[in-house]
Formats: C-alpha cells, sequence, structure tokens
C-alpha cells in the first residue's frame, strides 16, 4: 500500500507505518514525500493509495488523523521562555531586530524561516499566528533538519518546528495571546484519497483513528479530539 505525505505530516506517516507492521505483517506500507500541490494529481493517476496532508483537496475524501503541532524555537541558552503573537509576528517580519527589546540578552535576531511558497510556511499562516510577512534577512531552511540544526547552533536564532522535530537542542518558547492564556500552534492532519478507499487502505485509516492508532499518533503529534474520527 502506497502513502505519501508532506513534509508536515511526513514523521507521523513513518510512526503509523511502523506500528502498522507491528499489528499487520501481511500489508507493506510503502511511504513517499511530496509537496502539496502534487497529491491530487498522484492520487488521481494512481500513484499512490493515500496520502497525509495538511492542505487537503476538497474534491478529494478526506478523513482526519491527528494533529501536527507547530512551535516557536530559540537557542537553548536564550533566557526567554516567553513571547505574545504580537511579537513572533515582529521578530519574523524584522521589526525586532535585537532580543533586548525582548527584554533578552543583548545581541541580533536571526531569523529562521522555510520558503514563504512552501507547505510549511502555508500551515504556520494557517494558525494564531496568522498570514506573516518574513524579513528579508531571513536564513531559509530548505527541510525541517536544516531549521533544527540552524537554530540550535547558533544563540541568535529563531525558527518553528514541528512536534516529532523538538529535542534538547533547541528550546521552545511559549506562545501566549491576547488574553494573557497560553496559544497552541497546530495544523489538522488528514489522509485524503481520490475516493473512498477500501479494502487495505480503508483498514489501515480505521487502524489509525481507532485507540491504537490514536495511541502512536500522540507520541510526537496530537491525538485527535473526541468525536474526531471518521
Amino acid at each position: 500500500m502506497r502513502v505519501t505525505a508532506t513534509d508536515l505530516t511526513w514523521p507521523l506517516l513513518l510512526d503509523l507505518s511502523t506500528a502498522y507492521a507491528g499489528v499487520n505483517p501481511n500489508v507493506a506500507v510503502a511511504p513517499s514525500q511530496a509537496t502539496d500541490a502534487a497529491l491530487p494529481g498522484m492520487l488521481a493517476a494512481g500513484q499512490t493509495d493515500l496520502a497525509l496532508t495538511t492542505a487537503p483537496d476538497p474534491k478529494l475524501f478526506a478523513t482526519p488523523i491527528g494533529y501536527v503541532p507547530l512551535q516557536v524555537v530559540v537557542h537553548p541558552s536564550n533566557p526567554l521562555t516567553t513571547v505574545s503573537v504580537a511579537q513572533v509576528q515582529a521578530l519574523f517580519d524584522g521589526r525586532i531586530t535585537d532580543w533586548s527589546q525582548l527584554g533578552g540578552r543583548g545581541g541580533p535576531v536571526q531569523v529562521v524561516a522555510r520558503a514563504p511558497d512552501s507547505d510549511a510556511a502555508r500551515a504556520l499562516s494557517g494558525t494564531a499566528i496568522g498570514p506573516m510577512t518574513v524579513t528579508a534577512n531571513a536564513l531559509l531552511a530548505p527541510t525541517w533538519d536544516a531549521m533544527h540544526d540552524l537554530v540550535g547552533q547558533n544563540p541568535s536564532d529563531v525558527g518553528y518546528l514541528i512536534g516529532p522535530k523538538l529535542d534538547a537542542a533547541v528550546k521552545p518558547i511559549t506562545l501566549i495571546g491576547a488574553d494573557g492564556a497560553p496559544v497552541s500552534l497546530r495544523v489538522l492532519a488528514v489522509a485524503v484519497a481520490a475516493s473512498d478507499p477500501s479494502g487495505a487502505a480503508r483498514d489501515f485509516l480505521a487502524w489509525a483513528q481507532s485507540a491504537a492508532g490514536q495511541a502512536v499518533v500522540g507520541r510526537r503529534n496530537e491525538k485527535l479530539e473526541v468525536g474526531g474520527g471518521k
């Protein structure tokens, strides 16, 4: 069974496919990666059986799998622990250029972002941060691993990562809304197909939405909310 994911949902697909092999060894899940824009054509051409995306085409069959969390991150040496949504927007668009403007240690801010036309940038703009202009001085990370490494190696950097890429090499910052409450950044991961799946594909989706599948989702992402199944 061929399943394609975007780079936002790729870690989730790997977790699910590995776990599914343990409970259903007769079905081999063959994962691949593509952009959101390529998925409808691949499904229509029969090049993949299912796809995992955060931006489903409304013409496709779609069913929720889980949430992919996003997190603003800095170098572990950065003393900041919280920032407001407005401050994050000002950091990324270049209005805040020195960490002392946020009460941190003095030093220039280096923004690290994904390409403006990337699936990752579009996903971030759909969260509570909203559409955001990124400064022309930003470093562009081609992958999540590149973003992780840049921020983890440079005390001046600020960027963002998906939940599965967080570890001790980077420091997540709590985001605060206008009401003073913490803000969660997340996007819904949806399985899509050219039409209502049957056979092995349907069985895989049913398992992914079951308690066992949702336990796998919850290891590095967020499970569906109550009533969020097919």
